[in-house]
């Protein structure tokens, strides 16, 4: 079967009655042409142009070769139009984001995506836990993941977003409002409202608490698992227990003064936001890889300083 590139050139040739004439209305150079059209003769063991000063011509058997791919050549263009409208339709697209990036940051990306093209009403997103974020992308139940922790997900490609500062925070008549600092071991000790097991923030908490030197022995069990940023910090407002939790998230309660924000001795507690996809080196839905574009544009632009507070 004679390659479709070299049949489109012979029918180019064809109509121009120059080798040189076909190469520039195909984008290609006159050497590359000759060469395509050579190593279709050789394929067919016998001449298709005859090549006469400034003029090119088919010859008898290019002329019947060219009558048979002609309505081959017609099918490729229909496909090659109809393949065009398939792929510039609207894709569905399957999010599964951790809670802060769901309500402070995925909104605003689906809305650009949104004016970019995509139709809303094939965008579908879910809000969970890191660790659950990580398994549903895993599996492919969702074309990307946005998650939140120290490192990314095992076995799975990721993209940095940019970093998150977690803070602790208490409500005003704590103990440890009046001083406003606490030290590392003590916050260990300390039973905290925090998330759920899975989730990106309490991972970090315990993983910077053992950098820091705290065991896992010594770091207290939870005194409230709550199922969202909003809950964790109502129950800390309402004096249940200190929690620690994204700044950004907590920006409406500090400015209220409904909780305030303590300091830990000689301790940061700091995430990495990531985009992670499952295979290749970018997402392999197109909306996925739009969709990752706008984020790690907005979040680089905006820089760390819109994530810390």
């Amino acid at each position: 079967m004679p390659d479709l590139h070299a049949l489109e050139l012979l029918d180019a040739i064809d109509r121009t009655q120059s080798i040189t004439r076909a190469a520039g209305e195909l984008g290609i150079t006159q050497q590359a042409a000759s060469l395509r059209l050579r190593r279709l003769e050789q394929r067919l063991e016998r001449p298709l142009v005859v090549r006469a000063g400034r003029a090119s011509r088919l010859t008898v058997d290019g002329e019947g070769l060219l009558r048979i791919a002609r309505p081959v050549l017609v099918a490729a263009e229909r496909m090659d139009a109809e393949l065009d409208a398939v792929l510039a339709q609207a894709r569905p697209l399957a999010i599964a984001a951790s809670l802060t990036i769901a309500e402070h940051f995925l909104p605003q990306w689906i809305r650009a995506l949104v004016a970019a093209g995509q139709d809303p009403r094939l965008v579908r997103s879910r809000a969970t836990n890191t660790r659950d974020v990580a398994r549903l992308v895993a599996e492919s139940v969702v074309d990307i993941g946005f998650t939140e922790g120290s490192e990314p997900p095992r076995g799975l490609h990721s993209a940095f977003l940019a970093q998150d500062e977690l803070a602790v925070l208490v409500a005003p008549g704590h103990p440890w409002a009046r001083s406003a600092r606490v030290g590392a071991w003590t916050l260990a000790a300390t039973p905290l409202v925090t998330r759920e097991e899975g989730s990106g923030c309490r991972a970090v908490v315990t993983a910077n608490l053992r950098a820091h030197g705290v065991v896992a022995a010594e770091i207290a069990a939870p005194a409230l698992e709550m199922p969202s940023n909003t809950a964790v910090l109502e129950a800390a407002a309402a004096g249940v227990a200190p929690a620690v939790i994204s700044v950004r998230a907590a920006e409406p309660y500090v400015r209220d003064g409904r909780l305030l924000r303590v300091r830990v001795e000689h301790v940061e507690f700091r995430r990495r936001l990531l985009a992670v996809w499952k295979d290749g080196e970018e997402p392999v839905s197109l909306p996925a890889r739009a969709l990752l574009r706008i984020a790690t544009g907005e979040l680089r632009a905006a820089g760390d300083d819109a994530l810390s507070g």
